[in-house]
This record gives C-alpha cells, sequence and structure tokens, in this order.
C-alpha cells in the first residue's frame, strides 16, 4: 500500500472517528487492517549461529566417539571424560619409567611425553584396578628387615570413582599384592610401547 495513502487513512483514522464511541481495541483493529507487513530480512548472525551448532555437534561427537572418527575425533577428549567418571592411575617405579593418567604423562628419567590410551585399553586398565583390592588396602613389603637390594619397588596413586589411595611398595621381596601391581605397570607399558614414538620410553632401567 501506498505510504501517502496509509497516512491519509491513519490520520481519517484518528480524526474522523475521534468524536465517535470507537474505544482503543477498536481503533488498533482498524490500523492492524491497514499495517503493512514487513519484508523478511535474513538477520546478519543466522549463519554465525548455525556454524556454532555444527562446532558443538562435533566436539560432542569427538568426545563420544573419538577414537572413531578419523581426524574429526579426539582420543585425548574421549579420554578425558570418560577417565573422570571411572579412575586415574599414577605408578612411579623405581626400575622403569613412571605412568599417570592423572596429568596425562609418561616419564622416563628428565624425558616426560603425553600419553593418551583409547577407550578399549583404558577398559582394560580399568577391569584390572577393580581386580586390585585398592579400598581394602594392599599387602606390600616395607623396608624393614630387608636383606637383599630391593628390586621393583613402586609408589602407587589410584582414583577409584572419587576416592584416591596411596601406597609404596619397597620391591624387598613379593606380595600378591605387589605381583598385581607389576601386572598392572607392565600391561600399560606394552600398550604405551605399540604407540609410535614410544618404544625407548618404555624400555627398563639397567642396574648398576
Amino acid at each position: 500500500m501506498d505510504r501517502e495513502l496509509e497516512r491519509k487513512i491513519k490520520r481519517m483514522t484518528d480524526e474522523g472517528l475521534k468524536d465517535l464511541d470507537f474505544n482503543s481495541e477498536l481503533k488498533g483493529k482498524v490500523r492492524q487492517k491497514i499495517k503493512r507487513d514487513k519484508p523478511y530480512r535474513r538477520r546478519w548472525y543466522a549463519p554465525v549461529i548455525s556454524l556454532l551448532i555444527v562446532v558443538l555437534l562435533l566436539f560432542i561427537f569427538a568426545v563420544v566417539k573419538g577414537e572413531n572418527l578419523g581426524f574429526i575425533g579426539n582420543e585425548w577428549l574421549s579420554g578425558f571424560f570418560e577417565n573422570s567418571k571411572n579412575f586415574d592411575i599414577e605408578i612411579n617405579a623405581s626400575h622403569g619409567p613412571s605412568v599417570s593418567t592423572f596429568d596425562g604423562t609418561i616419564t622416563r628419567e628428565d624425558v616426560v611425553k603425553p600419553l593418551s590410551f583409547t577407550k578399549d585399553e583404558r577398559d582394560r586398565i580399568f577391569a584390572k584396578i577393580e581386580s586390585i583390592d585398592f579400598e581394602g588396602g594392599l599387602d606390600l613389603p616395607d623396608d624393614k628387615g630387608c636383606n637383599m637390594q630391593p628390586y621393583g619397588g613402586y609408589e602407587v596413586k589410584a582414583r577409584i570413582k572419587g576416592d584416591v589411595y596411596e601406597y609404596r611398595s619397597s620391591g624387598c621381596h613379593t606380595t600378591a599384592d605387589s605381583r598385581a601391581l607389576d601386572e598392572l605397570w607392565e600391561m600399560m607399558l606394552e600398550m604405551i610401547g605399540n604407540k609410535p614414538g614410544y618404544e625407548e620410553m618404555v624400555e627398563p632401567y639397567l642396574i648398576m
């Protein structure tokens, strides 16, 4: 509708009907009839919102299916969020490299490298941790009465579903629990050794 005609009709509505018994509601309906609909205009931020939604979906997929999405997935993210629900383990060994999922590293003397495990590897590690009675206490050898040079000592820190446990094994002799820690540590080193660039990190220390 022509704008000049709109103004004339509006003026006629306001002035011509002012003495009649038209309430505000009726006048509003008349004005609504002559109101011109504004043409649709796409907002500038619409593409930005669409892009953010796509990025968010990719992030969620990277977390949930990190190891199965190739370059889209992120194994570290997937592992981080899953570990936050289940466990963390840190084994500082006197006879080899130290491994920690608390900060995601493997340390050999002065060399520190970032470390992550696949979902299958984490499941195997967690199954082994659950088989060890961290909650009930571990029977581990101490330094008292040790008549030999200790070998194979550990300092262990484990977080299992929110609870943290710390133990120390001198390596003076062997117990069922120390053998279980040996198996856990060796299993983790085997997994790490199969990762490209980590072969030298998992070699045992030479005894001098």
